[in-house]
């Protein structure tokens, strides 16, 4: 896993998703995200693959991937961060998505945006404590 050195625009505020913000445009993430790009296998139930994240927050990830993955789908997810030996698999739910097309017009990567689901205490301390030594990214709307 490498720190990212591209900040990404805040693709919600853009429009440059789908399901990702509100009507106004509004971020509807509940976390800070930080620029991290870890490997993470995918399950979906009739596909495996392995995509990468650009972003990880307390709840959630970016994945990065040309496979398509649609709103509302329940994945399974397999990846795990710097100093720790702890393997995530953990059920997730695609809340967003960027189709390749509107990545290629935006210069942006495809891909979904994931909540993690049933993270347990152990493993939200872990995230919480790699989240806590990296600077979070910032966007501006």
């Amino acid at each position: 896993m490498k720190k990212s050195s591209q900040n990404a625009p805040n693709a919600a505020a853009s429009g440059q998703v789908n399901g990702a913000s509100t009507a106004n445009g509004a971020d509807l993430r509940s976390s800070d995200r930080h620029a991290f790009d870890v490997q993470v296998g995918v399950n979906t139930g009739h596909r495996l693959f392995v995509g990468l994240t650009s972003n990880i927050s307390g709840g959630g990830l970016f994945i990065a991937t040309r496979e398509e993955l649609k709103r509302g789908e329940h994945i399974e997810v397999r990846f795990s961060i710097p100093g720790s030996n702890h393997v995530f698999e953990k059920r997730a739910e695609v809340c967003w998505t960027r189709p390749i097309a509107d990545s290629e017009e935006s210069g942006t990567q495809p891909g979904a945006g994931v909540k993690l689901i049933g993270l347990s205490d152990d493993e939200q301390q872990i995230l919480n404590r790699f989240l806590e030594a990296h600077d979070p990214l910032f966007f501006d709307s």
